[in-house]
């Protein structure tokens, strides 16, 4: 049989009470529990997406302050060289020139003549030092030295002529004798020429 009253319970006997009607199920909760719930899933969301953001701007800002305190950093001082590569050797000091067995000076002088010379013309004088500087003897005398001008040629010293004239010694080792030689004319002296002896060694120095 069928209710004239579809999905809905049918009117009482007449002289009964109506049943009460069962209580409309409403969805208003629901509806509003699920606004809550993706309200609170967004704000997660929102949270999550923050925090990484910030932490990407810390990541940048640390890197940023690690190169600036890397390139602040001093540079390391270079190391010395070790100790143990040898310093160069020292050059040893050159020896001093050895002297010649006879040393032999000569400067221009100032010519001073001698009763034997006097009225007999020009003279030119140059005073000599001779300094033995080996273990034999040295012989001097005044005829066994010559005297170079400008044109080359030798003159031979003129005897007693000259005041300050060289004396005619034997000098042992270490001793020296100075004098003036002189010889004929008006001359500018060059090199002064002196023989050890009649038949010794011939030495020579620059008149200076």
């Amino acid at each position: 049989m069928s209710t004239p009253y579809p999905g809905q319970t049918p009117p009482p006997p007449y002289g009964y009470p109506a049943p009460p009607q069962p209580p409309k199920k409403n969805n208003v909760g629901k509806i509003i529990g699920i606004g809550c719930g993706s309200l609170v899933g967004l704000s997660l969301l929102l949270a999550a997406c923050g925090a990484l953001v910030a932490s990407s701007d810390g990541f940048k800002e640390g890197v940023k302050e690690g190169v600036k305190a890397a390139s602040s950093a001093p540079t390391p001082p270079a190391e010395a060289p070790s100790a143990s590569i040898a310093a160069p050797a020292a050059k040893p000091a050159p020896e001093p020139a050895k002297k010649g067995v006879v040393e032999l000076t000569a400067s221009p002088a100032e010519f001073k003549p001698t009763i034997l010379s006097q009225g007999a013309g020009d003279y030119t004088s140059i005073q000599v030092t001779v300094a033995n500087n080996g273990d034999k003897e040295v012989s001097v005398n005044v005829l066994t030295f010559e005297v170079t001008a400008e044109d080359g040629a030798r003159r031979n010293a003129e005897l007693a002529v000259d005041e300050d004239q060289i004396d005619t010694v034997t000098l042992a080792k270490g001793e020296k004798v100075t004098g003036t030689i002189t010889v004929k004319g008006k001359l500018t002296a060059k090199t002064v020429y002196f023989r050890n002896g009649l038949l010794g060694n011939t030495y020579s120095a620059q008149v200076k």
